[in-house]
């Protein structure tokens, strides 16, 4: 009886051990950006997906996404981005009309657009990630519209 017990408990101790280093599944969402007013298929449109503020501040995106103007459509497109873990998350859009991966400037002023999810920002300054920023915990829809100075 006791050579049956050893092994038994031995493999009781292999099947746990092996559940506790098992990682749960991680689901992956998908976030869509439909992007608005954008005025020519010049370009490149440049989506930075940011996960906190201090990232943002830096301009330390986690994701960069290149998208072709080529399906824009009555100066509107749509983006979508896959494989995303769930997480607070917030999109930065540039329009780089020359695609040169950044903005241009004339006298401190923007040349090319740029935008952010869910939120239109009219200031002079960088708005704030909270202005941005959701929550991703299913595939998510942000409409981004485009501001030209």
């Amino acid at each position: 009886m006791k050579r049956f017990v050893f092994p038994f408990i031995l493999f009781a101790f292999v099947c746990l051990v092996s559940l506790s280093f098992t990682s749960p599944s991680t689901s992956y969402y998908s976030i869509t950006v439909k992007v608005t007013n954008i005025r020519n298929n010049s370009g490149k449109l440049q989506l930075q997906i940011y996960r906190t503020a201090e990232n943002f501040k830096k301009e330390i995106p986690w994701k960069v996404r290149l998208f072709e103007k080529d399906a824009v459509k009555n100066n509107t497109m749509t983006c979508v981005i896959t494989g995303i873990e769930p997480g607070e998350y917030g999109v930065a859009l540039l329009d780089d009309e020359n695609a040169n991966k950044e903005m241009d400037y004339s006298m401190f002023v923007p040349d090319e657009g740029f935008g952010f999810s869910d939120y239109y920002h009219t200031a002079w300054s960088k708005p704030k990630f909270e202005s941005f920023k959701f929550q991703l915990k299913e595939d998510k829809t942000v409409t981004i519209k485009v501001r030209y100075v």
